[in-house]
Protein backbone atom coordinates (compact mmCIF):
# COMPACT_ATOMS: atom_id res chain seq x y z
CA UNK A 1 0.00 0.00 0.00
CA UNK A 2 0.95 3.94 -0.81
CA UNK A 3 -0.03 7.04 0.34
CA UNK A 4 0.94 10.44 0.07
CA UNK A 5 -0.52 13.37 1.47
CA UNK A 6 -0.20 17.23 1.93
CA UNK A 7 -0.32 17.25 5.66
CA UNK A 8 -0.89 20.40 8.10
CA UNK A 9 1.81 22.69 9.16
CA UNK A 10 3.47 22.62 12.54
CA UNK A 11 5.23 25.75 14.81
CA UNK A 12 8.86 25.54 15.41
CA UNK A 13 11.28 27.00 17.66
CA UNK A 14 14.81 28.03 16.75
CA UNK A 15 17.89 26.92 19.04
CA UNK A 16 20.77 28.87 18.91
CA UNK A 17 24.93 27.67 19.75
CA UNK A 18 27.20 29.26 19.89
CA UNK A 19 29.69 27.30 17.15
CA UNK A 20 27.45 25.73 15.16
CA UNK A 21 24.19 27.14 13.27
CA UNK A 22 21.39 25.47 15.02
CA UNK A 23 20.63 21.97 17.09
CA UNK A 24 19.10 19.22 15.96
CA UNK A 25 15.17 19.76 15.89
CA UNK A 26 15.65 23.95 14.80
CA UNK A 27 14.58 25.15 11.49
CA UNK A 28 15.98 28.83 9.75
CA UNK A 29 12.72 29.54 8.10
CA UNK A 30 10.38 31.73 10.16
CA UNK A 31 7.20 30.30 8.48
CA UNK A 32 5.75 27.12 9.85
CA UNK A 33 6.77 24.20 7.52
CA UNK A 34 4.48 21.58 5.39
CA UNK A 35 4.61 17.91 5.87
CA UNK A 36 3.77 14.86 3.61
CA UNK A 37 3.30 11.09 4.38
CA UNK A 38 3.89 8.02 2.82
CA UNK A 39 2.53 4.59 3.40
CA UNK A 40 4.86 2.02 2.47
CA UNK A 41 4.97 -2.04 3.02
CA UNK A 42 2.40 -3.40 6.00
CA UNK A 43 4.61 -6.49 7.41
CA UNK A 44 3.01 -8.85 10.31
CA UNK A 45 3.61 -8.85 13.90
CA UNK A 46 3.88 -12.02 15.04
CA UNK A 47 3.14 -12.47 18.89
CA UNK A 48 0.32 -10.00 19.60
CA UNK A 49 -0.75 -10.15 23.04
CA UNK A 50 -2.56 -7.81 25.89
CA UNK A 51 0.45 -4.90 25.70
CA UNK A 52 2.29 -3.53 23.27
CA UNK A 53 6.18 -4.67 23.19
CA UNK A 54 8.78 -2.84 25.07
CA UNK A 55 12.19 -3.11 23.29
CA UNK A 56 15.59 -3.01 25.17
CA UNK A 57 19.48 -4.17 25.00
CA UNK A 58 21.02 -5.79 28.31
CA UNK A 59 24.70 -4.50 29.23
CA UNK A 60 26.18 -7.50 27.18
CA UNK A 61 23.94 -6.03 24.11
CA UNK A 62 21.57 -8.67 23.45
CA UNK A 63 18.48 -7.91 22.61
CA UNK A 64 15.07 -8.34 24.26
CA UNK A 65 11.28 -7.55 23.99
CA UNK A 66 9.45 -7.57 26.98
CA UNK A 67 5.21 -8.08 27.07
CA UNK A 68 2.40 -8.96 29.53
CA UNK A 69 -0.98 -10.36 29.74
CA UNK A 70 -3.36 -10.93 32.79
CA UNK A 71 -6.73 -12.35 31.91
CA UNK A 72 -9.25 -11.68 34.83
CA UNK A 73 -10.34 -15.41 34.85
CA UNK A 74 -8.61 -17.60 37.32
CA UNK A 75 -7.27 -20.36 34.07
CA UNK A 76 -6.61 -17.48 31.93
CA UNK A 77 -2.78 -16.40 31.66
CA UNK A 78 -1.02 -14.13 33.67
CA UNK A 79 2.61 -14.03 32.21
CA UNK A 80 5.32 -11.65 31.69
CA UNK A 81 6.88 -13.39 28.48
CA UNK A 82 10.21 -12.41 27.08
CA UNK A 83 11.89 -12.03 23.75
CA UNK A 84 15.32 -12.52 22.65
CA UNK A 85 17.15 -12.94 19.05
CA UNK A 86 18.80 -10.43 16.32
CA UNK A 87 15.96 -7.69 16.80
CA UNK A 88 12.12 -7.53 16.59
CA UNK A 89 11.87 -9.01 13.66
CA UNK A 90 14.06 -12.35 14.47
CA UNK A 91 13.35 -12.65 18.07
CA UNK A 92 11.72 -15.70 19.38
CA UNK A 93 10.38 -16.37 22.45
CA UNK A 94 12.72 -16.55 25.52
CA UNK A 95 11.63 -19.72 27.10
CA UNK A 96 13.60 -20.02 30.23
CA UNK A 97 13.00 -16.47 31.30
CA UNK A 98 9.33 -16.19 30.32
CA UNK A 99 9.17 -19.48 32.48
CA UNK A 100 11.05 -18.46 35.50
CA UNK A 101 10.45 -18.71 38.94
CA UNK A 102 11.64 -17.69 41.68
CA UNK A 103 13.63 -19.92 43.99
CA UNK A 104 12.88 -19.14 47.69
CA UNK A 105 8.99 -18.66 46.72
CA UNK A 106 7.87 -20.71 43.58
CA UNK A 107 4.58 -19.40 43.75
CA UNK A 108 6.28 -16.02 41.82
CA UNK A 109 6.70 -16.69 38.24
CA UNK A 110 6.76 -15.51 35.37
CA UNK A 111 4.43 -17.36 33.35
CA UNK A 112 2.27 -17.26 36.60
CA UNK A 113 1.94 -13.50 38.02
CA UNK A 114 -1.37 -13.75 40.18
CA UNK A 115 1.20 -14.04 43.75
CA UNK A 116 3.01 -11.00 42.07
CA UNK A 117 0.14 -8.90 41.39
CA UNK A 118 -1.55 -9.67 44.72
CA UNK A 119 1.12 -9.42 46.74
CA UNK A 120 2.44 -6.01 44.79
CA UNK A 121 1.47 -2.06 46.66
CA UNK A 122 -1.14 -1.78 44.76
CA UNK A 123 -2.34 -5.95 45.08
CA UNK A 124 -2.10 -5.38 49.12
CA UNK A 125 -4.31 -2.16 48.89
CA UNK A 126 -6.42 -3.92 46.18
CA UNK A 127 -9.93 -5.37 47.50
CA UNK A 128 -11.60 -8.43 46.04
CA UNK A 129 -15.16 -8.33 44.41
CA UNK A 130 -17.42 -9.61 46.90
CA UNK A 131 -19.60 -11.27 43.44
CA UNK A 132 -16.40 -12.82 42.13
CA UNK A 133 -17.94 -13.41 38.33
CA UNK A 134 -15.30 -12.75 35.89
CA UNK A 135 -13.03 -11.21 38.00
CA UNK A 136 -11.20 -13.78 40.21
CA UNK A 137 -8.68 -11.52 42.05
CA UNK A 138 -8.00 -8.35 43.74
CA UNK A 139 -5.35 -7.57 40.95
CA UNK A 140 -4.05 -8.06 38.13
CA UNK A 141 -1.05 -6.51 36.83
CA UNK A 142 1.11 -6.05 33.52
CA UNK A 143 4.77 -4.85 33.43
CA UNK A 144 4.78 -2.17 30.48
CA UNK A 145 8.49 -0.71 29.25
CA UNK A 146 11.60 -1.69 30.54
CA UNK A 147 14.85 0.04 31.02
CA UNK A 148 18.76 -1.05 32.16
CA UNK A 149 20.41 0.91 35.05
CA UNK A 150 23.65 2.02 34.03
CA UNK A 151 25.04 1.74 37.50
CA UNK A 152 23.67 -1.78 38.13
CA UNK A 153 22.91 -3.56 35.51
CA UNK A 154 19.16 -3.85 37.17
CA UNK A 155 16.15 -4.19 34.60
CA UNK A 156 13.38 -1.58 35.72
CA UNK A 157 9.99 -1.27 34.35
CA UNK A 158 6.42 0.06 34.91
CA UNK A 159 3.61 -1.95 36.03
CA UNK A 160 0.18 -1.34 35.13
CA UNK A 161 -2.55 -2.50 37.86
CA UNK A 162 -6.17 -3.42 37.10
CA UNK A 163 -7.66 -3.57 40.90
CA UNK A 164 -10.28 -3.63 43.02
CA UNK A 165 -12.59 -5.10 40.76
CA UNK A 166 -16.34 -3.75 40.46
CA UNK A 167 -15.97 -0.88 42.71
CA UNK A 168 -19.51 0.06 42.27
CA UNK A 169 -21.04 -3.10 41.18
CA UNK A 170 -20.17 -2.31 37.87
CA UNK A 171 -18.33 -4.51 35.68
CA UNK A 172 -14.83 -2.37 35.95
CA UNK A 173 -11.77 -1.70 38.09
CA UNK A 174 -9.71 0.90 39.26
CA UNK A 175 -5.73 1.26 37.46
CA UNK A 176 -2.61 2.42 39.56
CA UNK A 177 1.09 2.11 37.77
CA UNK A 178 3.63 0.53 40.28
CA UNK A 179 7.38 -0.05 39.18
CA UNK A 180 9.30 -3.00 39.56
CA UNK A 181 13.48 -4.14 40.01
CA UNK A 182 14.99 -7.23 38.07
CA UNK A 183 18.55 -7.60 40.02
CA UNK A 184 19.28 -11.01 37.90
CA UNK A 185 18.24 -10.18 34.19
CA UNK A 186 14.51 -10.46 34.50
CA UNK A 187 13.90 -13.54 36.17
CA UNK A 188 12.68 -12.94 39.57
CA UNK A 189 11.35 -8.91 39.92
CA UNK A 190 10.00 -7.09 42.99
CA UNK A 191 7.40 -4.54 42.65
CA UNK A 192 8.86 -2.14 44.79
CA UNK A 193 6.32 0.46 45.43
CA UNK A 194 3.72 3.03 43.86
CA UNK A 195 4.90 5.63 40.42
CA UNK A 196 1.69 7.03 39.54
CA UNK A 197 -1.81 6.98 41.45
CA UNK A 198 -5.32 8.34 41.34
CA UNK A 199 -5.73 12.26 42.42
CA UNK A 200 -9.18 10.15 43.86
CA UNK A 201 -10.07 7.58 46.15
CA UNK A 202 -9.93 4.12 44.53
CA UNK A 203 -11.23 2.15 47.47
CA UNK A 204 -14.35 -0.03 47.19
CA UNK A 205 -17.84 1.66 47.21
CA UNK A 206 -16.62 5.35 48.51
CA UNK A 207 -19.30 7.50 48.08
CA UNK A 208 -18.18 10.10 50.10
CA UNK A 209 -15.23 10.84 47.19
CA UNK A 210 -17.76 9.66 44.48
CA UNK A 211 -21.81 10.73 45.40
CA UNK A 212 -22.71 11.00 42.10
CA UNK A 213 -23.02 8.52 39.38
CA UNK A 214 -19.88 8.74 38.18
CA UNK A 215 -15.99 7.51 39.49
CA UNK A 216 -12.52 7.99 38.02
CA UNK A 217 -11.11 5.13 36.68
CA UNK A 218 -7.32 5.70 38.46
CA UNK A 219 -4.00 6.14 36.37
CA UNK A 220 -3.12 3.59 34.26
CA UNK A 221 -1.28 1.88 30.50
CA UNK A 222 1.58 4.05 30.73
CA UNK A 223 4.06 4.36 27.52
CA UNK A 224 7.62 4.84 28.98
CA UNK A 225 9.74 7.23 27.09
CA UNK A 226 13.49 8.10 27.80
CA UNK A 227 14.72 11.44 26.86
CA UNK A 228 18.13 12.04 26.62
CA UNK A 229 17.84 15.48 25.58
CA UNK A 230 16.71 16.64 29.23
CA UNK A 231 17.58 13.80 31.68
CA UNK A 232 14.14 12.59 32.15
CA UNK A 233 11.96 9.54 31.82
CA UNK A 234 8.40 10.11 30.56
CA UNK A 235 5.19 8.47 30.89
CA UNK A 236 2.09 9.09 28.88
CA UNK A 237 -0.49 7.45 30.71
CA UNK A 238 -4.53 7.07 30.10
CA UNK A 239 -7.70 7.71 32.37
CA UNK A 240 -11.42 7.23 31.51
CA UNK A 241 -14.72 8.08 33.55
CA UNK A 242 -16.61 5.31 34.72
CA UNK A 243 -20.34 5.05 35.13
CA UNK A 244 -21.27 3.17 38.23
CA UNK A 245 -23.73 1.29 36.23
CA UNK A 246 -20.59 0.14 34.21
CA UNK A 247 -20.36 2.32 31.35
CA UNK A 248 -16.99 4.15 30.50
CA UNK A 249 -16.01 7.55 28.78
CA UNK A 250 -14.72 10.39 29.29
CA UNK A 251 -11.38 8.98 27.44
CA UNK A 252 -8.03 11.11 29.21
CA UNK A 253 -4.94 11.37 28.38
CA UNK A 254 -2.04 12.59 30.81
CA UNK A 255 1.96 12.85 31.21
CA UNK A 256 4.16 12.29 34.39
CA UNK A 257 7.86 12.44 34.00
CA UNK A 258 10.88 11.96 36.38
CA UNK A 259 14.48 11.98 36.47
CA UNK A 260 16.66 9.48 34.99
CA UNK A 261 18.68 9.25 37.73
CA UNK A 262 15.62 8.40 40.23
CA UNK A 263 15.38 4.87 38.19
CA UNK A 264 11.57 5.65 38.76
CA UNK A 265 11.69 5.06 42.47
CA UNK A 266 8.45 6.42 44.45
CA UNK A 267 8.72 10.35 44.69
CA UNK A 268 10.62 10.74 41.81
CA UNK A 269 7.66 11.97 39.74
CA UNK A 270 5.57 14.57 38.69
CA UNK A 271 2.54 14.96 37.03
CA UNK A 272 2.06 18.18 34.15
CA UNK A 273 -0.94 20.09 35.68
CA UNK A 274 -1.73 23.30 34.38
CA UNK A 275 0.88 23.84 32.43
CA UNK A 276 4.15 22.87 34.66
CA UNK A 277 5.23 19.87 36.53
CA UNK A 278 3.92 20.62 40.07
CA UNK A 279 1.96 17.77 41.38
CA UNK A 280 3.23 14.79 43.26
CA UNK A 281 3.20 11.32 40.98
CA UNK A 282 1.45 9.37 43.80
CA UNK A 283 -1.99 11.36 44.24
CA UNK A 284 -1.37 14.54 42.78
CA UNK A 285 -3.77 16.36 40.05
CA UNK A 286 -3.22 15.70 36.91
CA UNK A 287 -4.17 18.05 32.97
CA UNK A 288 -5.87 15.96 30.28
CA UNK A 289 -3.18 16.36 27.41
CA UNK A 290 -4.32 17.24 24.32
CA UNK A 291 -3.97 18.31 20.54
CA UNK A 292 -3.82 22.64 20.04
CA UNK A 293 -6.81 21.60 17.57
CA UNK A 294 -8.93 20.84 21.27
CA UNK A 295 -6.60 23.74 23.26
CA UNK A 296 -4.26 26.37 22.47
CA UNK A 297 -2.07 25.41 25.68
CA UNK A 298 -2.20 21.94 24.68
CA UNK A 299 -4.10 20.81 28.13
CA UNK A 300 -7.10 21.02 29.62
CA UNK A 301 -7.91 23.39 32.03
CA UNK A 302 -8.29 23.28 35.79
CA UNK A 303 -11.93 24.28 35.92
CA UNK A 304 -13.30 22.35 33.01
CA UNK A 305 -11.56 18.88 34.25
CA UNK A 306 -13.64 15.99 35.81
CA UNK A 307 -15.35 17.03 39.08
CA UNK A 308 -17.25 13.62 41.15
CA UNK A 309 -19.82 16.28 42.56
CA UNK A 310 -21.05 16.84 39.21
CA UNK A 311 -24.69 14.93 38.50
CA UNK A 312 -25.01 12.86 35.33
CA UNK A 313 -23.53 10.12 33.98
CA UNK A 314 -20.29 10.64 31.60
CA UNK A 315 -22.06 11.22 28.18
CA UNK A 316 -24.60 13.43 30.06
CA UNK A 317 -21.74 15.36 31.51
CA UNK A 318 -19.94 15.75 28.10
CA UNK A 319 -23.11 16.97 26.40
CA UNK A 320 -23.88 19.18 29.26
CA UNK A 321 -19.96 20.34 28.97
CA UNK A 322 -19.02 19.54 32.17
CA UNK A 323 -16.13 17.08 31.26
CA UNK A 324 -14.18 17.14 28.64
CA UNK A 325 -14.54 15.46 25.58
CA UNK A 326 -12.81 12.66 24.87
CA UNK A 327 -8.79 12.93 24.12
CA UNK A 328 -7.73 12.62 21.09
CA UNK A 329 -4.12 12.04 22.15
CA UNK A 330 -5.82 8.84 24.17
CA UNK A 331 -2.53 6.51 24.79
CA UNK A 332 0.04 8.15 23.07
CA UNK A 333 2.98 6.50 21.70
CA UNK A 334 5.98 8.71 21.31
CA UNK A 335 9.38 8.97 19.85
CA UNK A 336 12.28 11.41 18.77
CA UNK A 337 11.70 11.66 14.44
CA UNK A 338 15.58 13.25 14.12
CA UNK A 339 15.04 14.33 10.58
CA UNK A 340 12.02 16.40 11.78
CA UNK A 341 13.82 17.33 14.53
CA UNK A 342 10.65 17.17 16.71
CA UNK A 343 8.94 14.16 19.16
CA UNK A 344 6.40 12.20 16.95
CA UNK A 345 3.35 10.42 18.83
CA UNK A 346 0.98 7.71 17.47
CA UNK A 347 -2.24 7.88 19.76
CA UNK A 348 -4.70 4.48 20.08
CA UNK A 349 -8.06 4.22 18.29
CA UNK A 350 -10.29 7.44 17.54
CA UNK A 351 -13.06 5.11 16.72
CA UNK A 352 -12.82 1.80 14.92
CA UNK A 353 -11.16 1.14 11.69
CA UNK A 354 -10.10 4.67 11.06
CA UNK A 355 -6.40 6.22 10.14
CA UNK A 356 -3.90 6.03 11.97
CA UNK A 357 -3.18 9.72 13.03
CA UNK A 358 0.90 11.03 13.83
CA UNK A 359 1.15 14.66 15.97
CA UNK A 360 4.24 16.18 16.37
CA UNK A 361 5.93 18.59 19.54
CA UNK A 362 8.92 20.52 19.50
CA UNK A 363 9.41 20.02 23.17
CA UNK A 364 8.45 17.38 25.80
CA UNK A 365 8.83 19.44 29.03
CA UNK A 366 6.55 21.72 27.30
CA UNK A 367 4.13 19.78 25.51
CA UNK A 368 1.75 20.96 22.82
CA UNK A 369 0.84 18.49 20.08
CA UNK A 370 -0.18 19.38 16.73
CA UNK A 371 -1.91 17.05 14.36
CA UNK A 372 0.31 16.58 11.40
CA UNK A 373 -2.00 14.01 9.59
CA UNK A 374 -2.74 10.58 9.11
CA UNK A 375 -2.60 7.33 6.68
CA UNK A 376 -5.44 7.64 5.40
CA UNK A 377 -7.14 4.71 3.87
CA UNK A 378 -3.50 3.32 3.07
CA UNK A 379 -3.35 2.31 7.21
CA UNK A 380 -6.38 1.92 9.07
CA UNK A 381 -7.34 -0.14 11.78
CA UNK A 382 -8.93 -0.06 15.42
CA UNK A 383 -5.72 -0.18 17.59
CA UNK A 384 -5.36 -1.05 21.01
CA UNK A 385 -1.68 -1.50 21.75
CA UNK A 386 0.75 0.34 19.50
CA UNK A 387 4.71 1.13 19.73
CA UNK A 388 7.32 2.72 17.32
CA UNK A 389 10.85 1.37 15.59
CA UNK A 390 13.64 2.71 13.94
CA UNK A 391 13.66 0.12 10.33
CA UNK A 392 17.73 0.33 10.61
CA UNK A 393 18.39 -1.01 13.58
CA UNK A 394 14.95 -2.71 14.44
CA UNK A 395 15.72 -2.65 18.43
CA UNK A 396 14.91 0.41 19.04
CA UNK A 397 12.49 2.88 18.89
CA UNK A 398 13.34 5.90 21.25
CA UNK A 399 15.08 7.73 18.53
CA UNK A 400 13.76 6.82 14.45
CA UNK A 401 14.59 8.90 11.08
CA UNK A 402 12.44 10.30 8.07
CA UNK A 403 11.10 6.69 8.12
CA UNK A 404 10.43 4.41 11.17
CA UNK A 405 7.71 1.41 11.86
CA UNK A 406 4.56 2.16 13.32
CA UNK A 407 3.48 -1.48 15.44
CA UNK A 408 0.20 -2.44 16.49
CA UNK A 409 -1.22 -5.03 18.62
CA UNK A 410 -4.62 -6.56 18.66
CA UNK A 411 -7.59 -5.37 16.71
CA UNK A 412 -4.87 -4.07 13.38
CA UNK A 413 -5.49 -2.99 9.68
CA UNK A 414 -7.65 -5.75 7.52
CA UNK A 415 -8.76 -7.60 11.02
CA UNK A 416 -5.30 -8.76 11.95
CA UNK A 417 -4.21 -9.06 15.50
CA UNK A 418 -0.64 -8.04 14.63
CA UNK A 419 1.32 -5.38 12.02
CA UNK A 420 3.56 -2.52 11.21
CA UNK A 421 3.44 0.13 8.79
CA UNK A 422 6.47 1.49 7.37
CA UNK A 423 5.73 5.22 7.62
CA UNK A 424 7.92 8.41 5.83
CA UNK A 425 7.20 11.79 6.82
CA UNK A 426 9.27 14.71 4.89
CA UNK A 427 8.74 18.38 5.22
CA UNK A 428 9.84 21.09 3.30
CA UNK A 429 11.60 22.42 6.24
CA UNK A 430 13.57 19.36 8.13
CA UNK A 431 15.70 19.77 10.88
CA UNK A 432 19.03 22.31 10.60
CA UNK A 433 22.07 19.71 10.68
CA UNK A 434 23.49 21.09 13.72
CA UNK A 435 27.42 20.67 11.79
CA UNK A 436 28.24 22.08 8.73
CA UNK A 437 28.75 19.04 5.72
CA UNK A 438 31.89 18.78 4.48
CA UNK A 439 34.00 20.95 7.16
CA UNK A 440 36.36 19.39 9.70
CA UNK A 441 35.73 19.30 13.41
CA UNK A 442 36.77 18.49 16.60
CA UNK A 443 35.09 15.57 18.36
CA UNK A 444 35.99 16.88 22.17
CA UNK A 445 34.64 16.00 25.84
CA UNK A 446 36.06 15.51 29.39
CA UNK A 447 39.17 17.47 28.62
CA UNK A 448 39.95 14.60 25.78
CA UNK A 449 39.89 14.57 21.81
CA UNK A 450 38.72 11.52 19.69
CA UNK A 451 41.44 10.34 17.25
CA UNK A 452 41.63 7.67 14.83
CA UNK A 453 44.38 5.41 16.14
CA UNK A 454 44.70 2.96 13.09
CA UNK A 455 41.91 0.88 12.83
CA UNK A 456 40.57 1.65 16.37
CA UNK A 457 39.84 5.40 17.47
CA UNK A 458 41.55 6.50 21.22
CA UNK A 459 41.11 9.84 23.11
CA UNK A 460 44.50 12.23 23.50
CA UNK A 461 44.87 15.67 24.75
CA UNK A 462 47.12 16.23 21.80
CA UNK A 463 45.24 17.76 18.32
CA UNK A 464 46.63 15.92 15.59
CA UNK A 465 45.45 15.72 11.80
CA UNK A 466 43.86 11.92 12.87
CA UNK A 467 41.76 13.97 14.62
CA UNK A 468 39.64 15.91 12.01
CA UNK A 469 36.29 14.39 11.73
CA UNK A 470 33.62 15.45 8.94
CA UNK A 471 30.06 14.63 9.43
CA UNK A 472 27.54 13.12 6.13
CA UNK A 473 23.75 13.42 6.15
CA UNK A 474 22.41 10.43 5.40
CA UNK A 475 19.12 12.43 4.13
CA UNK A 476 16.81 10.86 7.25
CA UNK A 477 18.58 12.32 10.44
CA UNK A 478 21.27 10.35 10.72
CA UNK A 479 24.70 11.04 9.72
CA UNK A 480 28.21 9.42 9.10
CA UNK A 481 30.80 10.92 11.08
CA UNK A 482 34.55 10.08 8.65
CA UNK A 483 37.97 10.57 9.82
CA UNK A 484 39.31 13.83 7.64
CA UNK A 485 42.49 12.07 6.47
CA UNK A 486 41.45 8.64 5.82
CA UNK A 487 38.11 8.86 4.85
CA UNK A 488 36.99 5.98 7.36
CA UNK A 489 33.94 5.99 9.25
CA UNK A 490 33.73 5.96 12.92
CA UNK A 491 31.11 3.19 14.08
CA UNK A 492 30.62 0.40 15.98
CA UNK A 493 31.25 -3.53 14.97
CA UNK A 494 27.19 -4.00 14.08
CA UNK A 495 27.63 -8.13 12.95
CA UNK A 496 27.08 -9.58 16.36
CA UNK A 497 25.90 -8.40 20.15
CA UNK A 498 29.35 -7.12 21.19
CA UNK A 499 29.00 -3.74 19.12
CA UNK A 500 26.00 -3.11 20.95
CA UNK A 501 27.50 -3.93 24.67
CA UNK A 502 28.60 -1.74 27.55
CA UNK A 503 31.67 -0.19 26.21
CA UNK A 504 32.37 -1.54 23.01
CA UNK A 505 35.10 0.46 21.65
CA UNK A 506 34.78 2.47 18.45
CA UNK A 507 36.78 1.60 15.41
CA UNK A 508 37.09 2.82 11.98
CA UNK A 509 36.00 0.89 8.64
CA UNK A 510 35.60 1.65 5.15
CA UNK A 511 31.30 2.91 3.73
CA UNK A 512 29.81 0.13 1.39
CA UNK A 513 28.71 1.40 -1.68
CA UNK A 514 25.46 1.21 -1.12
CA UNK A 515 25.93 2.64 1.76
CA UNK A 516 26.91 3.28 5.69
CA UNK A 517 25.56 0.32 8.23
CA UNK A 518 24.06 0.52 11.17
CA UNK A 519 26.73 0.57 13.44
CA UNK A 520 28.22 3.69 11.16
CA UNK A 521 25.18 6.11 11.53
CA UNK A 522 24.67 7.89 14.52
CA UNK A 523 22.35 10.73 15.59
CA UNK A 524 23.08 13.89 17.16
CA UNK A 525 21.29 14.83 20.33
CA UNK A 526 21.51 18.41 21.47
CA UNK A 527 22.36 18.21 25.29
CA UNK A 528 20.40 20.47 27.29
CA UNK A 529 21.05 22.80 30.66
CA UNK A 530 24.60 22.75 29.81
CA UNK A 531 24.84 25.73 27.70
CA UNK A 532 26.49 25.85 24.28
CA UNK A 533 27.66 23.51 21.75
CA UNK A 534 27.17 20.35 23.46
CA UNK A 535 25.87 17.13 21.80
CA UNK A 536 25.76 13.60 22.24
CA UNK A 537 26.24 10.97 19.63
CA UNK A 538 24.07 8.17 19.75
CA UNK A 539 24.91 4.99 17.82
CA UNK A 540 22.12 3.66 15.33
CA UNK A 541 22.66 -0.08 16.24
CA UNK A 542 22.89 0.11 19.64
CA UNK A 543 21.62 3.08 21.06
CA UNK A 544 24.38 3.80 23.45
CA UNK A 545 26.42 6.91 23.65
CA UNK A 546 29.97 7.72 22.34
CA UNK A 547 31.91 8.17 25.64
CA UNK A 548 35.11 9.48 25.92
CA UNK A 549 36.34 8.75 29.52
CA UNK A 550 39.21 6.87 30.83
CA UNK A 551 41.46 7.57 27.69
CA UNK A 552 39.43 5.53 25.33
CA UNK A 553 36.96 6.23 23.16
CA UNK A 554 33.69 3.54 23.57
CA UNK A 555 29.45 3.40 23.46
CA UNK A 556 28.02 3.48 26.97
CA UNK A 557 24.64 4.02 28.56
CA UNK A 558 23.79 7.34 28.13
CA UNK A 559 23.52 9.01 31.96
CA UNK A 560 22.89 13.32 33.05
CA UNK A 561 24.01 12.26 36.48
CA UNK A 562 27.74 11.01 37.94
CA UNK A 563 27.60 7.48 38.92
CA UNK A 564 28.86 3.94 37.67
CA UNK A 565 32.79 3.58 37.21
CA UNK A 566 35.12 6.72 37.83
CA UNK A 567 35.40 7.47 34.36
CA UNK A 568 31.52 7.40 33.65
CA UNK A 569 30.22 11.02 33.82
CA UNK A 570 28.28 13.34 32.07
CA UNK A 571 30.94 15.35 30.87
CA UNK A 572 32.63 12.57 28.66
CA UNK A 573 29.79 11.75 26.63
CA UNK A 574 28.67 15.36 26.16
CA UNK A 575 31.03 16.07 22.97
CA UNK A 576 31.67 19.83 21.76
CA UNK A 577 31.96 20.07 17.91
CA UNK A 578 35.21 22.36 17.35
CA UNK A 579 35.08 23.73 14.02
CA UNK A 580 38.02 23.76 11.69
CA UNK A 581 39.49 26.33 9.47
Amino acid sequence: MHRTTTLRTVGVTAIALATVAAAPGAHAAATAPSYTIDVGAIGTYHHPTDTPAAPFIDADGTFHFQQSASLYSADSVHEWEFYTGKDMDTATKDEALSTAADPKNPQDRNDDTVWRCLNGPTGREATATPTPTGYSFANYCDLVGTWVDPDTGNWIGLVHNEFTPKPFGDGLHYDAIDYAVSTDHGRTWQIKGHALTSPYSTKRGDTTAFPEQTYYYGDGDPRLFVDMASGYFYVYYGSRIVDKGGSWGGFTEHVARAPISGKMATGTWQKYYDGAWQQPGVGGKESGVVSTDSSPTGYVAPDKEYDPTNKGTWRQQQAAGTLPGNSDLFILNIAYDAYLGKYIGTPERMADNTPQRIYATDDLAHPKWTLVGDTGSAYANSSWYRWLLDPVSKTQGTTVGKTFDSYCSIACANGSDGDFATITIDSDQPATAPVQLGKDYLLTAGGGFLVQDGSKTSVTQQISASAHWRFRSNGDGSFTVVNSVSDLALGVNDSNNAGRAWGAATEVSAVAKDGPSAGQQWFIQATKGRGGNAFRLVNRYSGLVLDLGGGSAATRPYRNWVGGSPDQKPATQALRFVPLG
